[in-house]
């Protein structure tokens, strides 16, 4: 479940935790993340294992989308996780 937008939050505490970049999976310096989205758990492991940018810290789990302009379910990322849950 993507639970809410945290671009903010995630802005301060790259400010003050520099050590938070080396926790990102699936980062690298081609990526370009626009929003940042409090997920649960759950929602970040099937966004790690499809390739999605996934921030691990402070017993949160926050998803480094990589479009922005359009609703989180017309991410090509998000139809698959649901068309895979549907399966």
């Amino acid at each position: 479940m993507i639970l809410d937008n945290q671009n903010l939050v995630i802005e301060e505490l790259m400010k003050h935790d520099e050590c938070l970049w080396e926790e990102l999976e699936n980062f690298d310096e081609d990526t370009d993340v626009l929003e940042w989205w409090l997920v649960t758990p759950f929602m970040a492991d099937m966004l790690k294992n499809n390739g999605e940018v996934v921030l691990a810290a402070y017993d949160c789990y926050w998803w480094g989308r990589q479009t922005s302009g359009q609703g989180l379910s017309m991410d090509w990322v998000i139809q698959k996780i649901a068309e895979d849950m549907s399966n």
